[in-house]
């Protein structure tokens, strides 16, 4: 079974295959679809693969982004559900609605190497998702920028830039770390390394998807990363945190022991004696069910009587009845609810 999946576009198979031969000189075992026939077999064997697939590399150019790619999109998005997906960037494209949060691998500048850093950053992308663990930073933005000084300064201004680093004179680490080429890839590398007071990556993720005016959400950032870069900025919002108080009145039912009397006038018949009954005991339940209302805490709504043993008896040429039974208070009670907020 193969570890690698890459889905592309056809028209770019000659770039693609030189992908698949540097995964596969690191030892990799690569699957793509460059030597199936067509027809319905084609579409299975595809099919197959991908679910059999460890990892999905899915990659994004100006013909895989474009709008005849559906086969590609549904690929990735089956390896996304799957937790599998790592893109890969050959153009400079944004990536399909839906994949734009997954940080992608630049290999716009590769020109084959397989031992590019960028590659080496895409093996150790590839090997976490095959061991289900957590995907490491990623080291080939830095990298390049090293290189890109030493092609332009020369040694002595890479020694130059390496202590204005190491020291951050003229906030040299702020400046550097800041630059709108290739973040937010670069400003994560920053992070990595301690410079710039820059958050790793990690966290800049987990500030950036907290829920909005959540306290809760802020401890528990302040509790994952005790030394984060964004530790001081929550204690300061959760020092500043607002209570309010809310009154919610909520639907209970609470019973009550209740008799009904036999003190009316006689009725003709029992069914007529136990309505009198019952419209005797209304009276007496309503009051029995206010005694919660007189506390402030509950409001009344309705009030039902139930009999449960009935005493009927003859009286003069008529019928009397009794009951035992309760009353169901129908209330609201008053609950007082205690909510924090935590703006940003």
């Amino acid at each position: 079974m193969s570890q690698v999946f890459v889905s592309y576009k056809h028209e770019d198979r000659d770039r693609v295959s030189r992908l698949v031969v540097a995964l596969e000189s690191h030892g990799l075992s690569v699957w793509w679809d460059c030597s199936l026939a067509g027809g319905e077999q084609w579409r299975n064997d595809i099919e197959a693969a991908l679910g059999n697939a460890e990892c999905v590399i899915v990659v994004w150019t100006r013909g895989s982004t474009g709008p005849d790619s559906h086969f590609v999109r549904d690929e990735a998005r089956r390896a996304m559900v799957r937790g599998i997906l790592v893109p890969v960037l050959f153009d400079r494209v944004d990536p399909p609605l839906g994949f734009g949060e997954l940080q992608a691998v630049d290999l716009t500048s590769w020109r084959g190497r397989a031992s590019d850093p960028f590659v080496l950053d895409l093996l150790a992308t590839i090997r976490a998702k095959i061991a289900g663990s957590p995907v490491p930073d990623p080291k080939g933005p830095l990298i390049r920028l090293k290189r890109r000084v030493v092609a332009g300064m020369g040694g002595t201004a890479l020694a130059a830039l390496s202590w204005g680093l190491a020291t951050n004179v003229f906030s040299i680490q702020q400046r550097i770390c800041t630059l709108p080429m290739g973040q937010p890839t670069l400003s994560d590398v920053c992070g990595a390394v301690g410079l710039a007071g820059r958050p790793t990556r990690d966290e800049r993720i987990a500030w950036e998807s907290r829920t909005p005016s959540s306290c809760d959400s802020l401890r528990a950032h302040i509790q994952r990363f005790p030394q984060g870069v964004y530790r001081a900025s929550a204690a300061d919002m959760l020092t500043a945190r607002r209570v309010r108080t809310d009154e919610i009145w909520s639907p209970t039912k609470l019973p009550l022991v209740l008799n009904g009397d036999s003190n009316g006038p006689p009725a003709a018949d029992e069914s007529r004696a136990k309505s009198d009954a019952l419209r005797r005991a209304h009276l007496p339940a309503e009051r029995l069910c206010r005694t919660f209302v007189a506390s402030g805490e509950y409001r009344l709504q309705a009030v039902d009587v139930q009999p449960q043993n009935w005493q009927c008896s003859s009286l003069g040429r008529g019928v009397v009845c009794s009951f035992q039974g309760e009353v169901i208070c129908s209330l609201e009670e008053r609950v007082v609810v205690e909510r924090e907020t935590c703006e940003q």
